[in-house]
């Protein structure tokens, strides 16, 4: 606890250093970022539509990251999902929504766990590295993505950024705000939280905490290894799939190479800012949301310009990912401890 007040209170310092080194009041900025997250009805949409992908990719990871398992995969397996939804709704075309809705939802899912598939196998059955295998799969969806929208997924206008054809009206996840882009995949996000609170709670959740830290232990209370990493890493795909389908049919309406925007790495660390936690995680998101859709707003109430808010984005980030890797090593420490025989006194012989 004390590490995480002592990580927020350096952020917050950081921050008002930077809004005064911009020569502007830190008590405006602060206004001028709430004015452009929630000063009317559409801001405060698309901060939750924002925040929506990336509350699922985080709550998706989560197990893994608390398995000990590190996947940096979700871009690349947001990618895919949205790609695989797409093409599945556009190749049915028009249909009721009750059909075409779930059909997207399950090709995204489908489509993330499978480009996690690989790099999920290489690590179960060869210890293959899951940090660079899925940082590779990565850059393989981005050049997929854009082969496809050039050649068998593009849409038959003339267009200058290559892109796939509209969804049907009735493909997209229908608006719960109107006058907003805010839709009812938001609420996707509370579902996701219930199911990985539960799952944390659960025997199964419980077993792979342990594995993080004690691999021998958790093999002696029945966790095998090959199918918690096989198990975590196909659900953070098959959950990054689904958010990749969210900004295709509640968004875009149509695919574009740039789909993800960096809400898979984003995710990641979404999920280490929220302490793998299913409220933490939520409330991350929502932060990080707030400051990308309320940067508009600094400019008008400061003169300092938005690209600060990207700023203290990183800085909210890289704090999250030094608190994380301290845990992670305390808690190693910790186990090695445990693990180690007790001491022998001088002059006797070691059983």
């Amino acid at each position: 606890m004390i590490p995480v007040v002592i990580g927020a209170v350096a952020v917050l310092l950081v921050t008002v250093l930077l809004v005064l080194l911009a020569g502007a009041n830190p008590i405006a900025a602060a206004a001028g970022l709430i004015h452009g997250a929630f000063g009317d009805t559409y801001s405060a949409g698309e901060t939750l539509a924002g925040a929506a992908p990336l509350a699922l990719v985080a709550l998706g990871v989560a197990p893994a990251l608390r398995a000990g398992v590190f996947p940096v995969g979700s871009e690349g397996q947001l990618t895919i999902g949205a790609v695989v939804a797409t093409a599945a709704l556009v190749a049915i075309g028009k249909a009721p929504a009750y059909l075409l809705l779930p059909v997207g939802f399950v090709a995204g899912a489908i489509g993330g766990a499978a480009w996690a598939f690989l790099p999920a196998f290489l690590r179960a059955r060869f210890r293959v590295n899951e940090i660079l295998s899925t940082l590779l799969m990565n850059y393989l969806a981005a050049h997929l993505t854009t082969w496809l929208l050039r050649t068998h997924m593009s849409t038959a206008e003339p267009v200058a950024t290559p892109r796939s054809a509209h969804l049907a009206a009735t493909a997209m996840i229908p608006k719960l705000l109107p006058g907003t882009r805010l839709h009812w995949g938001i609420v996707l996000v509370p579902a996701a939280a219930l199911l990985l609170a539960y799952w944390v709670r659960s025997v199964r959740g419980l077993g792979y905490d342990v594995f993080a830290s004690r691999p021998l232990l958790a093999a002696r209370i029945g966790v095998v290894e090959a199918r918690a990493v096989m198990g975590t890493m196909l659900l953070a795909g098959a959950a990054a799939g689904i958010a990749g389908w969210v900004q295709v049919a509640g968004l875009e309406g149509t695919l574009y190479p740039s789909v993800a925007g960096g809400l898979g790495f984003t995710g990641v660390l979404v999920a280490l800012l929220g302490g793998l936690a299913p409220l933490g995680i939520v409330t991350a998101a929502f932060v990080l949301a707030a400051l990308a859709t309320g940067s508009s707003g600094l400019p008008m109430e400061t003169g300092i310009p938005a690209s600060i808010a990207i700023v203290l984005q990183g800085i909210l980030l890289l704090g999250a990912g030094l608190l994380f890797a301290l845990r992670r090593r305390r808690t190693r420490e910790t186990a090695r401890r445990a693990d180690l025989p007790p001491a022998v006194p001088a002059g006797e012989v070691p059983p």
